[in-house]
């Protein structure tokens, strides 16, 4: 039996929200794709957890990247790109092994709540 990991979808801290590491989970629980698509699927989960708390892409500042393969950096960074257009958060990359298998990319941010 599998279980749950043991985290929080983000965590609040002052006007700082840390987003928890995404993989491209699909609607079924299933991961597939290559990594665009894969890296499309992941900061759209991003996403939808700050829109849960009000924000949209435009508040993440810094993103840390987990790639399993280091040949895959520039389709990765293409898909990364089309995201997040002309905003560019700093952004940390690392080649590395991911808990679950077919993953291929996982994603974690750090967002701001930015006054009005």
């Amino acid at each position: 039996m599998t279980s749950l990991p043991h985290l929080s979808p983000a965590v609040v801290a002052g006007d700082q929200i840390f987003l928890s590491g995404q993989l491209a989970f699909g609607p079924d629980g299933m991961i597939g794709g290559d990594i665009a698509a894969q890296t499309t699927r992941c900061l759209e989960r991003l996403e939808t957890v700050l829109v849960e708390h009000g924000l949209d892409r435009s508040a993440i500042v810094k993103v840390s990247v987990w790639l399993t393969d280091r040949s895959s950096f520039a389709a990765f960074n293409q898909a990364y790109a089309l995201f997040f257009g002309e905003q560019r958060p700093a952004r940390s990359t690392v080649i590395s092994g991911l808990a679950i298998d077919g993953a291929l990319v996982e994603i974690d941010a750090v967002a701001v709540r930015r006054a009005s």
